[in-house]
């Protein structure tokens, strides 16, 4: 895990302290906009549509693999080429996202959440592994996106 996830969890849970109730519902409401905005990334990867338009203009995907080079790709046009190779194999990869950790600051918020992926040739599970996301997101036009998306496999694929 990154500096990031340290850092998100070396916070503890400060959500709705000394806030008023008009805060605590706005903060209700970005916390499950960013959770099913997560969902949503991971039900279009798995049917392999574009996730693109998730992404602010001047986003980054930064993928770590144990024993691999850094790979980053940045800007929304190739963020779309990067994820329309991948939702292009012909063995459907069908991402899980769970145990989100979010902390929001007027538009700005980062996320940390767990991915299990599962990759199938026809009807047989063909590979498998998780990861641990550490996203970072801005509100643009009054919608979460991720600014920041990056992943650290953990187990195999």
């Amino acid at each position: 895990m990154s500096a990031l996830g340290d850092e998100i969890l070396k916070r503890g849970f400060e959500g709705f302290q000394s806030k008023a109730l008009e805060r605590h519902v706005q903060e209700l409401a970005d916390r499950e906009e960013i959770k099913e905005l997560t969902a949503r990334y991971a039900h279009r990867i798995s049917r392999g549509q574009s996730v693109a338009d998730m992404f602010t203009d001047d986003a980054a995907f930064i993928i770590r693999v144990p024993g691999k080079p850094v790979q980053e790709v940045r800007g929304r046009e190739q963020i779309d080429k990067f994820y329309g190779a991948i939702v292009s194999d012909p063995k459907p990869t069908l991402p899980t996202i769970h145990n989100h950790v979010i902390a929001i600051s007027a538009d700005e918020a980062t996320e940390l959440c767990w991915l299990e992926v599962r990759t199938m040739d026809g009807n047989v599970l063909s590979s498998a592994g998780s990861g641990c996301y550490e996203d970072r997101l801005r509100r643009e036009n009054g919608r979460w996106k991720f600014v920041v998306r990056e992943i650290t496999m953990t187990g195999q694929m």
